[in-house]
């Protein structure tokens, strides 16, 4: 509930500043103001003061100033105190003052956001996303970075939106790169990355997720598995208990949590002391029926050629396009797997990866010296993101396993329909499952006894399934690594107002830049527009994790409103300008006719751009929501 108080507080702030700029500006230059609004639509409550009706009304989607003869008709004679009887300059500055203000609003706020301290996500880097254009240029893992195109990165959000307004520019990164084992600093590195477009987000990205804590810090749920083993906030992870050592300690738990069971992890506590500690998981259903059909992916999407395992690669021949099959012997269905197989693999001796070419099945070799473990493969090959194909892995104790689904089937029709995608499959089974039904599954099997035949065999096996679709277990540890996050704080208020400042500038750069490629590039896709839904989610998520945050957010969204309202379309402050600027050009004002079809022209653009960000905002925070 107070979320709720601080959303409607906030977004109302921003609105009432904006007025305000009119309201204010309307005054210093002698014209009468009839209303101010917050909202639309029918007054809620009011009050009159000197010649103006202050009101709250019931749409708080915005809100207006109301100035004596703001439509003036051009057929009588202006009257005094009236907004057409004031000069060019100053409608200019009536029509400028919400734009002003909202810009005034960031600069104010900011440097108090500064000197109280801003929490935010560190500039640390987790593993490159393979593929992407970070991989390929080998940024390290778990690095800091230090600047994005010569200017220094102030938060890991610093770093995606300078990514994503460059476009395809590129940029280029200073990175530090983790300290080694022995406790050195390696010396600083410097990438100039390509980013890749991202057709998913509508942005261009360089691959670079956010990193967690480098102390390896946990966080523990309240009333969780883990918190009743004894874990608590204060603990660093140290290692898995079972998982082997050379994966990281994001990997040796993903592996733990596929594996299922008792979890032992070995922690640091606040006291510098060593202990394992064993989580027993909390087992609940999903909050969705399913099957337990995921989909395979082992196709070999790119390969770096400038990684640790660059040569073994080069050695096994291994192309873009291979699909894995197998290896040393060991069916793999996926990343997961591939690593599972890799870590089985001794460090000499001969490395056997079965792939399938074209329309050949066959088996590349390579010697293993012990100087490039086997795992580092892993980290040199991209598989394909885009599951394309309809070959799947079954979960085990699921609908799929009990029907006698296995991995490496490949689905051929859902409930009679043909399908030809992991996306096809998903939603005829969504569907299936929407209505309650069974789901009847055809699937080719590759017969048995063929998997070393070195073809891909003539025929292949049908089988048909039924699967009723169920509320799956779900393990649930209640732990995680901690995100690495710092407290952004000015330490005198002089700092606090040049940070301000700085930071108020970039914003209006950043949003201004993003316009411009969304409007004239297509380097930002349309689809990252947002309207009042996702102002009120965005905003009770900043509102959740504090002060601070939520008016870091509310002073963005100042910076946004300023800059719409700027836009030369009719309705909208920034037509008004333009048509003043033709005034002052002219000697006179545009016909009322001109004006009249201007106005409903604007009227129209805006009124479809709110239902398009409407309809964006409903996929983006209720259909595509996982």
């Amino acid at each position: 509930m107070l979320n709720i108080i601080l959303v409607v507080f906030g977004i109302g702030l921003v609105i009432f500043v904006h007025e305000l700029g009119h309201f204010m500006a309307a005054r210093w230059c002698g014209a009468r103001v009839e209303i101010f609004s917050l909202g639309f639509g029918p007054r809620l409550f009011g009050w009159q003061r000197g010649d103006t009706m202050f009101q709250v009304a019931a749409v708080p989607l915005g809100g207006f100033v109301k100035v004596a003869g703001e439509y003036y008709d051009g057929t009588t004679e202006k009257e005094e105190g009236t907004l057409s009887s004031l000069s060019v300059p100053q409608r200019f500055l009536y029509y400028s003052g919400g734009v002003i203000m909202n810009v005034i609003f960031a600069l104010v706020v900011m440097p108090f956001v500064m000197f109280a301290g801003l929490p935010a996500r560190e500039a640390i880097i987790g593993t490159p996303t393979p593929g992407a254009a970070a991989w390929e240029a080998g940024v390290p893992a778990n690095s800091r970075i230090l600047t994005v195109n010569g200017e220094d990165v102030v938060d890991f959000e610093h770093l995606v939106i300078a990514v994503a307004v460059n476009g395809k520019d590129g940029v280029t990164l200073d990175v530090q790169p983790p300290a080694l084992g022995d406790g050195t600093t390696p010396p600083v590195q410097t990438f100039e990355l390509s980013p890749k477009f991202d057709e998913d987000l509508g942005v261009y990205r360089i691959g670079l997720p956010a990193g967690f804590d480098p102390t390896a810090k946990l966080v523990v749920g309240l009333d969780s598995a883990a918190a009743a083993a004894g874990l608590t906030a204060d603990d660093h992870l140290v290692a898995v208990e079972g998982q082997p050592s050379e994966l990281s300690l994001e990997r040796q738990l993903v592996r733990a949590i596929i594996a299922g069971g008792a979890m032992n992890v070995r922690v640091r506590g606040a006291d510098g002391q060593e202990r394992t500690v064993t989580v027993d998981p909390k087992m609940t259903p999903s909050e969705q029926k399913l099957v337990g059909v995921a989909p395979s992916s082992t196709r070999i999407e790119a390969l770096r050629q400038t990684g640790p395992a660059a040569a073994l690669l080069t050695a096994l021949d291994l192309r873009g396009g291979d699909r894995i099959l197998a290896i040393n012997g060991t069916r793999v269905y996926g990343a997961d797997t591939i690593q599972d197989a890799l870590i089985g693999t001794a460090p000499t001796g001969e490395l056997a990866v079965e792939v399938e070419r074209g329309s050949a099945r066959m088996t590349l070799t390579a010697d293993l010296d012990g100087t490039v473990p086997p795992l580092a493969v892993l980290g040199d090959i991209a598989l394909s993101s885009q599951q394309l194909g309809t070959i799947i892995t079954v979960a085990s104790d699921s609908p799929a396993v009990r029907a006698g689904l296995a991995d490496g089937d490949e689905i051929v029709t859902v409930n009679g329909v043909t399908v030809d995608s992991w996306d096809s499959v998903l939603l005829n089974i969504r569907e299936a499952v929407a209505r309650d039904m069974p789901v009847d599954l055809l699937v080719y099997r590759t017969p048995k006894g063929t998997a070393e035949a070195g073809e891909i065999p003539a025929s292949l096996d049908e089988v048909r399934v039924t699967l009723q679709p169920e509320q799956l277990p779900r393990a649930d540890y209640g732990f995680a690594l901690a995100a690495a996050t710092t407290v952004i704080r000015a330490e005198t208020f002089s700092e606090a107002l040049s940070q301000g400042f700085t930071t108020t500038k970039r914003f209006f750069a950043d949003v201004w830049r993003q316009l411009q490629k969304m409007l004239f590039s297509e380097e930002i896709s349309t689809k990252n527009l947002g309207g009042i839904i996702s102002i009120s989610v965005i905003s009770s998520d900043a509102a959740s994790q504090g002060l601070a945050v939520l008016f870091k957010f509310l002073a963005i969204l100042s910076i946004n409103l300023a800059i719409l309202n700027l836009l030369p379309i009719p309705i909208l402050d920034g037509g008004h300008l333009l048509f003043l600027l033709i005034e002052g050009i002219k000697g006179s004002p545009v016909s009322e006719r001109t004006f009249g079809y201007s106005q409903v022209v604007g009227l129209v653009m805006i009124m479809s751009l709110m239902v398009y960000v409407t309809y964006q905002d409903i996929v983006r925070w209720f259909i595509d929501k996982p």
